[in-house]
């Protein structure tokens, strides 16, 4: 699961893969190098290990990939990265035509407004959004609401409170306790 973390910057907040992240998949990639290089140095042929290089290049590309949303405070832009390596997508849009940023529900699984999550199929998921002045919209972030437990919110009010942007969340988050007989 790739999770993302708010930096504090000199010019403002930005909401990017954490760091961990980063440095687990350059070790998986050093690791793996290190041993395709020892396997062909003792002659073993690449053909008997297909599997190796395979996930050499998907850890080298888990950690060069970039999703980074800057917001700047002193040029007032929101800035969105993503992309592999040097290949990144870059897009800019000014504090102007941003209306707000936005937290909305919904449940997987389901197209019903009002359904109720489950364990079983039906999950509850969030999206973090940046909602644009002309009624569009750019998904920031989709994750399951049990997964974010509560960080993609304090995220969300943490880039408001620097950036002065406002907010909205749809309903509040759903509490996921696990209560027992002996709580009630």
């Amino acid at each position: 699961m790739v999770r993302h973390t708010t930096y504090l910057t000199t010019n403002g907040i930005s909401y990017a893969v954490t760091r961990m992240f980063h440095l687990t998949s350059a070790l998986f990639t050093l690791f793996l190098a290190w041993g395709l290089w020892v396997n062909l140095g003792e002659g073993v042929r690449l053909v008997t290990m297909p599997h190796i290089p395979l996930l050499l290049l998907l850890s080298l590309a888990a950690a060069t990939y970039r999703d980074t949303w800057i917001f700047d405070v002193s040029a007032k832009t929101v800035t969105s990265i993503y992309g592999f390596g040097p290949f990144c997508k870059r897009e800019i849009h000014a504090f102007d035509e941003v209306e707000r940023l936005e937290i909305t529900h919904f449940v997987r699984g389901s197209s019903d407004k009002d359904a109720k999550a489950n364990k079983r199929r039906l999950r509850a998921m969030l999206v973090f959004s940046l909602r644009l002045c002309d009624e569009r919209s750019r998904t920031i972030e989709i994750i399951a609401e049990k997964t974010s437990q509560g960080r993609t919110e304090s995220a969300m009010q943490a880039i408001a409170s620097v950036t002065g942007l406002p907010l909205y969340v749809d309903r509040p988050r759903d509490m996921d306790l696990n209560i027992s007989y002996k709580d009630l």
